[in-house]
Formats: C-alpha cells, structure tokens, sequence
C-alpha cells in the first residue's frame, strides 16, 4: 500500500512582513488622497470693460475660491500662471478667441470672446480751422480763412457748385444765388476730415434813392413837372387798361432748425471721443453755422469748442471723464451758441483722485 505524500508551501516571514507593510502603505495613501480630495464646483470667467478692441489691455477675473494656481491659455498661443483670481492680456489680432483656466490642474473652464478692430485714431491738427462771418451777400466778396498750422493744401467748396472753388488759405468767394450754403474745407487731401460749416447769403440790397430832408442843408430835389401826375392821360381815361394783379408778398424763408441734443446725451458723445475714437466733425450739426470756435466756458475759463474737443480726445478712456455741461441755444433755431462745463479727469494709480481737464 503506497502512502500519500503532500507538499507544504511555507512563506517566508520576510515577505509576509513586506506584503503587510505594502499595504499599510497604499491604505494610508488613499486615505491621505481621499481626505485631500476636492471636488470641482462651478466658476466662471469674466471680461471686465466693454472695449475689447486689438492693442487695449484685457482684464479676465475669476469667482473660483480656495485654489492655488490658475492656468491661463488666452487662445492666441500665449498663457499666463497667476496666483490670484485676475490676469491681463492685450491681443494683436482681431477675431474669436476661446479663453481655457485649468484651477490646480484639474479643473476647467471656458469662455469665448470677440476682439475688435481697433478704432482708427484721427489727428485734431489735420481738421481746418476756419474763420468765416455768419451772414454774407450776393455779389460782395466773402474772405474765408484757415488757421490750421500743418494745412500745406485747402480745397474749398462754398456751396453752389460741387466743384473745388479755391485752393487758398485765404481765399475769397463771391455768391450769386440767396439763401443757405453748406461749405466745406479740407486740407492736405486728407477726405476723411473735412470741415463743415453753414453762411446765409442775403439778397443784394436795392440802392436807395436819395431823398430831401426837412432841416438838412443842401440843395432840394423837386418833381419836375409831369413827373408823377395825379391823374391819368385823357387817352387813358377814355381807354382805361385792364388792371394788373399785385405781386405777391414774398414769403420769407423758412428757419431751419439744428437737431435737439441733451446735455447727458452730449456728455456721453464726448466720452465715446476720448482716445481720438470720433472726430470733431460729429459734433458741427449741433452748432450754430457749425462753428467749432463756439465759447466754451471750462472750469471757469473761456476757451474754444475746438481747444476743448482737443483736450477730450487726449483722455485715453471716456470712462476717466466726469463732464457737468450745461448747453445754451438760440430761441430761434435751436442751434448751440455757447457751452458751460466743469470737466475732471481720474488720476493715480487707483484712480481715486481727480484733477480739472
């Protein structure tokens, strides 16, 4: 009778001791990850300002919390780390950009935005200044004036004809026809500036025949005989003629009245000026005969519509501006004849102090 034989593995106490240790360890790791463990919760990006435009700085924030690093990927092939819930960009191309923020290196979000071209800045010293009267008469020679210091060039149009009716800095025209002219200059053959203004050409006076006055000394003019007789010829009476229609009075020329614009209306077109974003002809519909050389008193001071528009578009942002204007009109025709404001400009680095335009 053959006997069983059975084989007994035994472990070594060395390896027993090491599987025991390999997993002490791996449970203390996964509590130690299980109790540092945070789950995503939602955050958003967000753009602050409203002029996102190529060249300006971009300002992005964040609402996420208790995070150590953000990771920003602006979708231009350039990113940014911050420690902080905001970052800064500028892009240099116009177009959709998908902004990515990774929190710690797990979490992600998303936001897409729209750049936009940047605005194209317009010289104030390219826009002729013009001195011209408000009124003028047919057939007497008007003298218009540019005052600009970099005009090497005019084309002026005067208003009866759509060609160039001088190319002068001091050039004179005479009208021919009454009644409102729009005129026109522009300098260096830059199109893009032109100036615009408004004359009144009145009808050419009739000469008046002089007349005696009682108590002048001077010889008297008298009616020669005949001259002006108080009845009719005897042919005549006896032939009377039909009579002739009386000419109509003539009507006078209707007022034209300028576009009505409200004082906040007005300071927000200043503001959207700042920066050189609109030139100073969006403003020559609202003055009377668009006379950019309108009084302006600022802060107290008499200066011109022009120095102050000039002023204005040197602000770099229309948000920086704390404008108080008040906007006097003539009665008649609703035009702006002068101009009261007090202006201020942020200051500092935080902007918190203010200084006068």
């Amino acid at each position: 009778m053959q006997k069983k034989q059975f084989m007994v593995f035994r472990l070594d106490d060395n390896v027993i001791i090491t599987l025991l240790a390999v997993c002490i360890l791996a449970s203390l790791a996964f509590v130690v990850r299980f109790k540092n463990y945070k789950p995503c919760t939602d955050f958003n990006i967000k753009t602050i300002g409203n002029d996102l435009r190529v060249g300006t700085i971009v300002r992005f924030e964040t609402d996420v919390k208790n995070f150590k690093r953000l990771h920003w990927d602006f979708g231009d092939n350039q990113r940014s780390i911050t420690e902080v819930g905001s970052s800064l960009h500028s892009f240099d191309s116009p177009g959709n950009y998908t902004i990515v923020l990774t929190v710690d290196g797990k979490c992600v979000e998303y936001k897409t935005i729209t750049i936009n071209e940047a605005p194209e800045i317009i010289d104030s010293t390219l826009i002729a200044k013009v001195i011209m009267p408000a009124t003028a008469e047919v057939d007497a020679p008007v003298l218009f004036t540019d005052t600009s210091s970099r005009a090497t060039s005019w084309e002026w149009r005067f208003g009866e004809t759509a060609n160039v009716d001088g190319t002068l800095r001091n050039q004179y025209y005479t009208y021919k026809t009454p009644g409102w002219k729009t005129i026109s200059v522009v300098i260096n053959g830059n199109l893009k500036t032109p100036l615009v203004r408004k004359i009144f050409v009145n009808p050419k006076a009739a000469a008046e025949v002089p007349r005696a006055t009682a108590g002048t000394p001077g010889p008297i003019i008298r009616p020669r005989v005949n001259d002006d007789p108080q009845t009719a010829p005897l042919p005549d009476q006896l032939n009377p003629k039909p009579q002739q229609p009386q000419a109509q009075p003539q009507v006078p020329e209707p007022v034209v009245m300028y576009p009505d614009v409200a004082a906040a209306d007005f300071n927000q077109m200043l503001r959207n000026s700042a920066g050189g974003k609109r030139p100073i002809s969006t403003f020559s519909k609202y003055f009377c005969e668009g006379n950019m050389n309108t009084t302006v008193i600022l802060n107290g001071k008499a200066t011109t519509f022009q120095q102050f528009f000039e002023k204005v578009a040197g602000v770099k942002k229309g948000d920086k501006l704390s404008l108080t204007t008040t906007l006097y009109k003539n009665k008649q025709n609703n035009c702006v004849n002068k101009i009261d404001v007090i202006a201020k400009v942020k200051t500092g680095m935080l902007g918190m102090s203010w200084r006068d335009l």
